[in-house]
């Protein structure tokens, strides 16, 4: 097993890359996504693993959704990250369960989890939750 190394990460950053490599998925589906993540939230992770997480979650809403908006945003409380992407559509299949456990483990590697659930002002958000030190710039 490989060791995790931690580092200072952008989140914003982060997410913009993983945005840009699915950008041709993104225009066939006729999708625009908003990545609303502040440039100043920072989190120490193993990039590795918490590029793979986010892009599971990103790429099965891209893949599941036409001719939406999906809005990426993330909050920060005390020592806990939330990631949520919006209106991941009513039909979001996130992948088969073996995959699905796959990425839950490496969520649960990194301290977190993840949620599929009803959202107030959208249909269903998937969520990416994290216990872990949080730097603001």
């Amino acid at each position: 097993m490989n060791p995790t190394f931690f580092a200072k990460l952008s989140l914003h950053k982060l997410v913009s890359e993983l945005v840009q490599s699915l950008l041709h998925v993104t225009v066939r589906r006729s999708n625009l996504v908003l990545n609303e993540i502040s440039r100043d939230l920072y989190i120490e992770a193993d990039e590795n693993m918490l590029a793979y997480v986010l892009w599971n979650l990103i790429n099965g809403t891209v893949q599941s959704t036409y001719n939406k908006c999906i809005r990426i945003e993330a909050t920060a409380a005390d020592d806990r990250l939330m990631v949520r992407i919006k209106d991941v559509g009513t039909y979001f299949r996130l992948m088969n369960s073996k995959d699905y456990r796959q990425v839950q483990d490496v969520a649960q590697r990194l301290g977190g989890s993840i949620s599929i659930e009803n959202g107030k002002e959208y249909g269903v958000d998937a969520a990416f939750y994290i216990s872990n030190c949080l730097v603001a710039a």
